[in-house]
Formats: structure tokens, sequence, C-alpha cells
């Protein structure tokens, strides 16, 4: 019986060398999976890890899941919150190379169609036992594909030199606080409110935390409202989650920096992150 790698890793297809990605980098629910070409920077979106039968987003938090919960062939594979009860249709097991539903190990993921392009979407469907290659996976641990690091690296934020485990220069040492970059804001944000990091949290990673769940909380608050994430005043609402949560990572941590340079930090950096992942479209 196989296992899921207990760190992050790609879902690779056996068929087409593609790997499972959320949709436009998506991180709200009802997002649909799709299979594209493997990225070895800046590939959050690509990456998940196992909990319990769970595979996790490592960009979104969200879980992979058969909309509409019904175990029936052709339904689409999407990302959406984890169900602490009635999850069937949310947990996963890997055999043979099939990624198979606990609960009907019969219906596994599949490539719609049997399509190699990029974009494809992913569906649940029957498991074939020839020609199968479109329902068959390698389960790739992150930093083992040869083109990236050997383990995953703490965040570089900016192109300066950093300190000591990443965590950047003691805030006595800068001229002045940067903005983290958009392609580290998931990495901060793990170590921050999922490792929960307690000691020597430097500017940065307080800055890039907020801002990534600045842009997180107001995606699903506009989903939940069944409004349009991209709005004239999207950037000022995501602003004022960001410098919200500067502070509250400030009390919780007990951190002396320079609060109002971190607010203005986290907006920009939140901004940032918002106009590359709901703009650029």
């Amino acid at each position: 019986m196989s296992t899921f790698p207990q760190s992050y890793f790609y879902i690779k297809s056996r068929q087409s060398g593609f790997v499972l990605d959320v949709f436009d980098g998506g991180m709200t629910n009802d997002t649909h999976i799709i299979v594209y070409p493997q990225k070895y920077n800046d590939a959050a979106n690509q990456l998940w890890s196992c909990e319990d039968g769970f595979l996790i987003n490592k960009k979104s938090g969200l879980v992979l899941d058969i909309r509409g919960g019904d175990l029936v062939p052709n339904k689409p594979i999407i990302q959406y919150a984890r169900k602490m009860t009635l999850a069937h249709n949310q947990r996963w097991g890997y055999h043979d190379g099939y990624i198979h539903v606990l609960a009907d190990p019969r219906l596994v993921l599949d490539i719609r169609g049997g399509e190699s392009k990029e974009g494809a979407p992913v569906i649940l469907y029957e498991r074939k036992h020839q020609q199968n290659s479109n329902q068959q996976w390698t389960l790739e641990p992150y930093g083992n594909s040869g083109h990236g690091q050997q383990h995953p690296v703490q965040p570089n934020f900016y192109s300066q030199q950093q300190g000591v485990g990443g965590y950047g220069r003691p805030d006595n040492e800068h001229q002045g606080y940067q903005v983290p970059r958009p392609e580290n804001l998931c990495d901060a944000h793990r170590e921050v409110y999922k490792e929960k990091k307690q000691a020597h949290l430097s500017h940065e990673l307080i800055a890039g935390a907020a801002a990534f769940e600045a842009v997180r909380a107001y995606a699903r608050r506009q989903q939940d409202e069944g409004q349009p994430i991209a709005h004239p005043f999207a950037k000022e609402a995501i602003a004022a989650i960001a410098s919200a949560e500067v502070v509250k990572l400030m009390e919780e941590h007990n951190w002396g920096g320079d609060k109002e340079q971190t607010k203005r930090a986290a907006e920009q950096a939140a901004q940032n992150y918002y106009s590359r992942e709901y703009e650029s479209y």
C-alpha cells in the first residue's frame, strides 16, 4: 500500500508530466483543479500536503474536493474548505499510481477525455485497468525534481542579504522597511499562522504573513457574499485588513518593532499580491 509523502509534494501525471494545479492560482472555494506545466519557483498552488487523507493546497489551505459531494463519475475536482464531518468527498488514498476516493477506491482522479494539454480539467472517473495513463500519478516531493532546492527554503524576501534563518536582518540594521515580494507571502503566512513561530519574527515576516492573510480573507468574504473579487475598491479593503492583521500579530507575538512601517509594508505587499493574482488576467 502506497502512502503520500510527509512533506509538500507535486502530483504529476504520468501521461503528460503536468501537475495538479489550482486554476489561476485561486484561493477560494469551488476553484477548479487542472493540470499544468510544473513550476519550480513560486509554485505554492501546485504543492500539496496530506493530513488524514485530506490533500491540502499549500497556497490556499483548501483541500481537494469532489464538487457536490456525490461519489459518481464525471464530477469536477475542485478545492474547498475542509469539512469536519461528512468529508467522504474530500479524503483520498494512493495505491498503484491511482489517487482514489477512500470511501470508494473504484473512483479515481482522471484527466478529462485523456487530454494532454495544459489547463485540462481534472475529474472523478471509474478506475481503468488498461489505457489508463491519464489516471496514473507520481508523487514528487518538493525539491527532489533536480530543478529546485533539495529542501524547502526559508523565504528570501528581498534582494538584499538576509540574516540567519531567513528572517531578515534585525530591524535596527535596516535603513527602511521594504515590501515583501508577492512570491514569498505564502511561505511567510505558513511560518507565522500555521507553524506559529513565537520568537525572532522580523518585520518582513509579519508584513508578508499579514498581507497574504488579507488577500485570502478578502477573496473568501467576496465569494461568501456572492460578489466579484475584482472590484474598484478592493485594494483599499485589502490594505485595511492587512493593517489590522499586523496589529493583531504584533500583540500575539509581543513584538516591539515599528508598527506603522510594518503596517505600510503589509498594506503595499497585499495590494501588490492582489494585483498579480486578480488584475493580470
